[in-house]
């Protein structure tokens, strides 16, 4: 059986480990890349080994041979590149946040089903060897019952400019939100029933965020973002009989789980391409005919993008 073959249209920092991760999967190759400029395109296929390259984006998803369109572009751009890819008959996966509120990304969907191809936003902590060790934990009660969350994401200095301006989906929240709701979403199975958040603002964009969410079943999940402040990022879960510690866990290669007595047992999943789990995921899906993922699915990427949504608006009022 042949590969998925991959398109992918940018060149930004991601795509190098994107690149790397589709060719450790069994199932797909990295076949073209394009950018706004061929020149551009032409040195990013260069650096990364891609034969085929293309000046524009509309080549890209133009070409027959291409199966599935990666779009890492920037965050303002993802509706609109997706849009133009599934256009064309391609199946896609869109980095996060897949767009920027959640009509544009319910439109995304609509639009999928109409064409029947295969959409996914692109959240790989949910794919995670870690992430699903802990959740094992969590259901057999390894550490009681949840009752705390807490989600710290620290990235000082970002040193691309949209990132500073609201209308190319710049900011805190949008830039790692998704990475908190969805790891959220994914453990703490009942219904999130309050939102409140605050955050410090610079001339356009949050610079720092804060949030609480409340789940039915009385668990707090207490999140802040900053690219203000230097901190460890890391996710803790508090149970009544222990916790869990996971160091940067949307991409995490270990965790720790402290029981009440001081004993902790250690996990570790040393692969060097994280996005690795993600892509055989996508690759199973799309061979198996199936148009939304069962993990990173429908209702996750729509509730991720409300909750973005509910929080600007208390940010921004």
């Amino acid at each position: 059986m042949e590969k998925l073959r991959y398109g992918v249209m940018g060149t930004g920092r991601i795509v190098d480990r994107f690149v790397s991760a589709v060719r450790t999967s069994s199932e797909g190759e990295i076949y073209a890349i394009c950018s706004r400029t061929e020149e551009s395109a032409r040195k990013k296929a260069s650096e990364l080994h891609i034969t085929t390259w293309y000046g524009s984006y509309e080549e890209l998803v133009k070409d027959p041979m291409v199966d599935v369109v990666y779009v890492p572009t920037i965050n303002f751009m993802h509706k609109e590149h997706a849009l133009l890819a599934l256009a064309h008959g391609k199946h896609v996966v869109v980095e996060k946040p897949m767009t920027l509120t959640h009509e544009d990304t319910k439109e995304l969907f609509e639009e999928a089903e109409k064409r029947g191809r295969f959409i996914m936003e692109a959240q790989k902590s949910l794919f995670l060897p870690v992430t699903a060790k802990v959740k094992e934990w969590l259901e057999e009660g390894r550490i009681g019952k949840l009752n705390l969350m807490e989600y710290d994401i620290f990235v000082p200095d970002v040193s691309f400019q949209w990132f500073y301006h609201r209308d190319m989906g710049g900011g805190a929240l949008l830039g790692s939100g998704n990475y908190i709701f969805s790891h959220a979403l994914y453990l703490e199975k009942s219904d999130l029933t309050e939102l409140k958040g605050q955050a410090v603002l610079g001339d356009e964009v949050d610079l720092q965020c804060t949030f609480l969410m409340k789940f039915e079943d009385e668990v707090l999940a207490s999140c802040k973002i900053s690219t203000l402040a230097k901190g460890e990022s890391r996710c803790v879960l508090y149970g009544t009989e222990g916790k869990i510690y996971i160091k940067d866990f949307w991409k995490a290669r270990e965790a720790e789980l402290i029981d009440r007595s001081g004993e902790s047992e250690k996990i570790e999943f040393p692969e060097p391409f994280e996005m690795f789990y993600e892509v055989d995921h996508i690759n199973a899906c799309i061979r198996q005919g199936i148009l939304h993922s069962p993990v990173m699915d429908k209702e996750m990427s729509l509730s991720c993008a409300r909750y973005t949504d509910l929080l600007y608006e208390d940010y921004y009022r």
